[in-house]
């Protein structure tokens, strides 16, 4: 079942993305709460060539190491123009693989930018698979809706990134 749900050519997010990001939220704090009270430095983030998404060089807390392994869980597998079957024709459609590279099962959103040729966001939109076994894959292919760029068109789109990565038990 998909985190975030397409009827009607609209895109709606659905009661377990909520819930997951109830989840995400409670992770935060307590990882900002271990921060505060159990660091003392902090590191910058770099971008790994080829992912487009940040990694963390040296994570400092568990909640940083669980971040650093979700990034390296999704891989873009293609992106481009193409006439498909569901999204119609013309549709600028991403190819992308999930794998649970982590401990036990556990739930996935991933937020995808849509960048143009300057290398501005023109919007993003959102995937993701749920209760994914450890070592399992969930492969799919989405496609923006005009409600989701709106900083431009979707035929200004020229690459997609992976933007944010978000892993919680499930």
């Amino acid at each position: 079942m998909s985190l975030i749900s397409r009827r009607y050519g609209r895109a709606f997010v659905t009661r377990e993305w909520e819930r997951s990001v109830r989840r995400f939220g409670l992770v935060v704090a307590a990882a900002m709460f271990v921060g505060a009270v159990g660091c003392s430095s902090s590191q910058e983030a770099g971008t790994a060539p080829g992912k487009g998404a940040p990694e963390a060089t040296a994570p400092s807390t568990p909640a940083e190491a669980g971040a650093d392994v979700a990034t390296r869980d999704v891989i873009l597998t293609g992106s481009g123009v193409e006439d498909h079957e569901v999204w119609g024709p013309g549709a600028y459609v991403v190819k992308y693989k999930i794998t649970n590279a982590g401990r036990g099962p556990a739930d996935y959103f991933v937020q995808l930018e849509f960048l143009d040729k300057d290398g501005d966001v023109l919007g993003t939109t959102g995937v993701g698979a749920e209760k994914l076994g450890e070592g399992k894959s969930h492969a799919g292919d989405t496609a923006p809706v005009s409600a989701e760029i709106r900083n431009g068109q979707i035929s200004d789109i020229r690459s997609v990134k992976v933007a944010t990565v978000e892993r919680t038990p499930a």
